[in-house]
């Protein structure tokens, strides 16, 4: 294959090696949904969607991206046999992981055959006092056990006040327990000239737990719902900064070490919600220096605290060009730690990477070929432009078939990848016509 010039990359070290000792084998664990159980207070309307929520379970397909072969990956859910056979052509033969479905009260593993020198590692997606116990019962080591610290790192008012109290910089934000001190803090967020706020539980991710405040009408909407449910609370309101960049570190911090592993650039639609991650920006010097600074200062702290793992940084830098290193962290694994061993690999070749994801949905069912064919005739990849599927999640619910597939976007020319990921973010499966332009 042709090589092409690689742009800068900031994926500084593959996770697999600080993870998973020689000495060891790992089982893989993708409990997604888990944090939200930790939301037990409702003081502003959430919207939840059984299907979405589904769909999400079965993004543990991202784990045959980063476990080795030897590894064994816990499903929830079995994915297409079309599907596995594409993901080992990518990643190559013979590179594929056991896959063993599972449920978190399984206890009988007795099918899952590894070398019997080999030390079983547990690798969550998230740490829970329910996997903590899981774990112990099937005999498995966890390279961290603190379950309540976990919690305690992935709750955003525990986060905000830490790094106020450590010297980062932090949005302009305010605690309330009252309808009165919110009133007076929206108030002030408004006068200082923010147009929008953004009112945040104490957990959950990609969205979720945060409710946008873009106007003083849906401001008094929100305080009558608060005030029919309580009248006393903890809820943070923060200014929602324009934001220019969303930086995003991936840290493993060690009892004696702290690695930062990657700085990508988080792809943020308008009212906060995740869609898609750059492998590969164009960070200016100083303000990649000061990062990678700030970055390393957090894990340092974390260290201090006992904690060890891996987190997921997410980080702004508003217009002003004003860096605000901590918004939130994620004390857990995240889509990007699953997938920078393979990406670390195309950025040898490639120059841009970034993935997408897009949710649609059909009156009958498609499998992953036909998926495939029809994004290949929407999409129309070559050798300098293509594109890797590395979730596909189905669903059936009412009588419509339910998807959301992830890709990752390979390329070398600017604008045709640019243009190769807007016919994406526009394809449909009804009609077809309008994404190929005919």
């Amino acid at each position: 294959m042709e090589v092409f010039i690689r742009m800068t990359s900031y994926i500084t070290e593959s996770p697999i090696q600080l993870l998973k000792p020689a000495s060891s084998v790992a089982f893989w664990y993708a409990n997604m949904n888990d944090d939200q159980a930790w939301n037990t207070s409702k003081y502003f309307p959430v919207l939840n969607d059984p299907v979405q929520a589904q769909l999400v379970i079965q993004q543990e397909q991202q784990l045959l991206w980063i476990a080795e072969h030897g590894d064994t990956v816990l499903f929830h859910h079995k994915p297409e046999d079309e599907f596995v056979a594409y993901v080992e052509m990518v990643r190559g033969q013979g590179t594929l992981p056991h896959i063993h479905l599972s449920f978190i009260d399984d206890s009988d593993f007795s099918a899952v055959q590894h070398k019997q020198d080999k030390e079983p590692v547990l690798l969550p997606f998230l740490l829970t006092e329910q996997v903590r116990q899981w774990s112990q019962n099937n005999g498995w080591t966890l390279r961290y056990d603190d379950a309540d610290y976990v919690r305690k790192l992935n709750d955003k008012y525990q986060v905000r006040r830490f790094v106020e109290k450590n010297g980062f910089a932090v949005t302009k934000g305010y605690f309330c327990h009252t309808p009165e001190q919110l009133e007076e803090a929206y108030q002030m967020i408004r006068e200082q000239g923010f147009t929008q706020a953004v009112l945040k539980s104490p957990h959950g991710s990609s969205g979720k737990g945060l409710s946008i405040i873009d106007s003083e009408l849906a401001f008094k909407k929100m305080i009558a719902f608060i005030r029919r449910r309580a009248a006393t609370f903890e809820l943070l309101i923060e200014a929602w900064h324009p934001i220019q960049r969303s930086l995003n570190a991936q840290i493993f911090i060690q009892l004696k070490e702290v690695h930062l592993l990657a700085i990508t650039e988080q792809r943020i639609q308008e009212r906060g919600v995740y869609v898609g991650t750059d492998y590969a920006p164009q960070i200016p010097t100083e303000l990649r220096e000061t990062y990678e600074k700030e970055m390393l200062r957090l894990g340092h702290l974390l260290q201090q605290q006992g904690y060890t793992g891996v987190i997921g940084v997410d980080s702004i830098v508003d217009e002003l060009g004003d860096l605000y290193p901590v918004i939130e962290i994620n004390g857990r694994f995240t889509q990007v730690t699953y997938l920078l061993p393979f990406v670390d690999t195309q950025l040898r070749t490639y120059a841009f990477a970034e993935s997408r994801y897009i949710r649609v949905d059909a009156e009958r069912q498609y499998t992953f070929s036909e998926m495939k064919a029809l994004l290949d005739e929407a999409l129309e990849p070559d050798p300098r432009h293509r594109y890797v599927i590395y979730t596909y999640a189905a669903h059936l619910h009412a009588e419509r078939w339910h998807y959301r597939v992830f890709l990752l976007f390979l390329g070398q020319d600017a604008g045709s990848f640019q243009h190769m990921i807007d016919r994406f973010e526009r394809f449909t499966l009804t009609p077809l016509e309008g994404v190929n332009g005919k």
